[in-house]
């Protein structure tokens, strides 16, 4: 259940780019997600994520009459929430691949997710509004609460302080921002570590470790396509230029080769993998931005410099001339954007709720081989196609394009 979460939102992201070798040598599937072409597979991305709520609720459906065999309530409680957990979370993921960028005017459309929320394989396949779909999350994650310990021993388990970064998270997505700063402040009040990256090696071809303390839940991108693999993805040229010469997380995140391009090495999750779980960098980005967009602008910055000052040479926290309401917003999206470059499921849907609003819609642009491809914002491509085996079956609409 720490493994195998969808990669085709980050192979289709920004952060990066492919060789045209590279690009070419991978199977189409993985090409097709790359360069945003209309008909793409995402069906790897579907079935593992099905198949992970498929044993979230044969869990659900047999756990309250379980026999405990000497184990105590405590522990019964810890496997549901789990569940319940690692459904929302897994929903979480989907509805940012399979569902339009959430908007209150599109919560009775009829483009939500099939929700399963029982192990019977013969159960008919609908689709559920946006709406329905966004709320079942909600309460996975919200139920997941009550039976999680505040932080488990070993952050491949859920906890406490996992649910409320997943709900911060969500509510970011959906643009709710005050519940956004809610649930990173309970979750903040748990498990408030950062690491002070002055402390880190970056000689080290893996300057962080597994589990390291900022890790709440641990998690990895699935990578069957290997578009994402960290000796071919291409650190992106612009991004990369955005790293200050006081900021740590240049060296600690990337390496450069002979051929001036450069590589990820700044994995959470260890061992190659790219992590796409939750940790406490995101969630101090998500209390800042929801600070700055409620209006509380000076704590924002306070927040965001807390971060800041685990990231960059001692002292050295570059802060914007003029700042304003305006100004502080933009400098923790390039924050958010810097941070979390090649952390999964987190850049795709930015993407798309950004693009929402003109000061910070993006137009990308990848060539391939001498040909250009572009995705314009709120294209009808950032939101894929639903594995045409599963409209066969059930026949239940497919997104639009």
């Amino acid at each position: 259940m720490n493994e195998n979460y969808p990669d085709c939102g980050d192979n289709a992201a920004d952060y990066f780019y492919l060789l045209t070798a590279d690009w070419m040598a991978r199977a189409e599937w993985g090409r097709g997600t790359y360069v945003w072409d209309p008909q793409a597979d995402a069906s790897r991305d579907w079935s593992v994520c099905y198949e992970k709520i498929f044993y979230t609720n044969i869990v659900l459906e047999g756990i309250d009459d379980a026999l405990l065999d000497g184990l105590g309530e405590r522990d019964r409680d810890r496997v549901k929430g789990s569940a319940l957990f690692i459904r929302g979370f897994t929903y979480l993921n989907l509805v940012q691949l399979f569902v339009p960028p959430y908007d209150l005017d599109i919560e009775d459309s009829p483009y939500g997710l099939p929700l399963r929320l029982t192990p019977d394989i013969n159960a008919a396949t609908t689709r559920a509004t946006v709406g329905d779909t966004y709320r079942q999350i909600e309460a996975d994650l919200l139920e997941a609460v009550s039976f999680l310990p505040d932080k488990s021993f070993i952050a491949t388990r859920p906890s406490k302080a996992a649910a409320y970064a997943a709900l911060s998270r969500l509510y970011v997505f959906m643009e709710r921002y005050d519940d956004a700063l809610t649930y990173a402040d309970r979750c903040l009040a748990v498990q408030p570590d950062l690491m002070d990256y002055n402390d880190l090696d970056a000689s080290q071809r893996e300057p962080f470790t597994e589990l390291n303390p900022e890790v709440i839940f641990h998690a990895a991108l699935q990578g069957q396509s290997g578009i994402l693999a960290q000796s071919r993805a291409r650190v992106d040229s612009t991004l990369y230029s955005t790293y200050g010469p006081n900021d740590l997380r240049k060296a600690l995140f990337f390496e450069e080769q002979s051929d001036g391009t450069c590589l990820f090495k700044g994995s959470y999750f260890g061992r190659g993998a790219i992590f796409s779980g939750l940790a406490t960098g995101e969630v101090y980005l998500m209390r800042a931005e929801s600070l700055i967009r409620l209006g509380d602008w000076q704590e924002g910055v306070e927040t965001l410099k807390q971060l800041l000052n685990k990231r960059m040479e001692a002292g050295m926290v570059d802060i914007p001339a003029d700042l304003d309401e305006e100004r502080a917003l933009a400098w923790v999206l390039a924050e958010r954007e810097r941070e979390l470059a090649f952390r999964g499921g987190v850049r795709w849907g930015d993407l798309r709720r950004l693009n929402k609003d003109e000061r910070f819609a993006k137009t990308l642009v990848r060539v391939v081989d001498g040909q250009t491809y572009v995705l314009e914002p709120n294209d009808p491509r950032y939101t894929f196609l639903i594995p045409i085996q599963v409209i066969l079956h059930s026949g239940i609409l497919q997104n639009q394009r």
